[in-house]
């Protein structure tokens, strides 16, 4: 697990940055074009928001996606 377990993430639903968190991480095998990789992925709770006053869709939903860009994505944008 990393250190910090809270960041912020781009919710692809509304396009605003908002807090989540990491559930879990497990590796996957990835067909790339140099053979097969093995990719940590990262299971990411986007907590609960707002687009306007409706809750967004994107709100209470949990994402997987790789976690070495989502951490690098976050260091550069984030900190």
């Amino acid at each position: 697990m990393t250190g910090e377990k809270k960041m912020i993430i781009m919710c692809k639903w509304c396009n605003v940055s908002k807090t989540c968190h990491i559930i879990s991480q497990e590796i996957t095998d990835h067909h790339g074009s140099y053979g097969i990789d093995s990719i940590m992925m990262a299971k990411i709770k986007i907590h609960k928001h707002y687009k306007g006053k409706n809750q967004c869709k994107g709100s209470d939903r949990i994402i997987t996606a790789p976690l070495d860009k989502t951490l690098k994505d976050n260091k550069i944008h984030y900190h």
